[in-house]
């Protein structure tokens, strides 16, 4: 089974994430996401490996949006509440940390491709049409 279709509901929930803050601030750029998956995947990975993680200091929108996208990981990994932007939501079973450098790998991927094909909002505009 693909990424896609066996992790649907952590995509979409990281990309929810995202797509709010692009409806606030319609000057984000794909560069921005792709920033701050890469980051999150290094983070993660440091995690996995024991490793030190790589310091990243982002800076105004970019800053907003690691934070936004790490609180919703970190929701998915069952280890904080619902992240206030989504409200309401059902339970759902945390993941563990591999699965979700599998995710936001494959978001990676994403945003380079939409990119590649739209331009510098390619991504932001492809995804936030089927993300509420």
């Amino acid at each position: 089974m693909r990424i896609e279709e066996e992790y649907q509901d952590i995509l979409q929930n990281i990309e929810f994430a995202v797509a709010c803050l692009y409806r606030r601030n319609p000057e984000m750029t794909d560069y921005a996401v792709q920033r701050t998956y890469e980051a999150l995947v290094q983070a993660y990975t440091a995690e996995i490996t024991g490793r030190a993680r790589k310091p990243t200091d982002p800076s105004g929108l970019e800053a907003e949006l690691l934070r936004d996208v790490r609180s919703m990981c970190e929701w998915r990994l069952g280890r904080r509440e619902m992240p206030v932007m989504q409200g309401d939501a059902p339970k759902c079973k945390p993941i563990d940390v591999p699965t979700l450098v599998l995710c936001l790998k494959r978001l990676v991927k994403s945003v380079q491709r939409w990119n590649k094909r739209g331009g510098r909002q390619g991504y932001l505009d492809f995804m936030t049409q089927f993300v509420m």
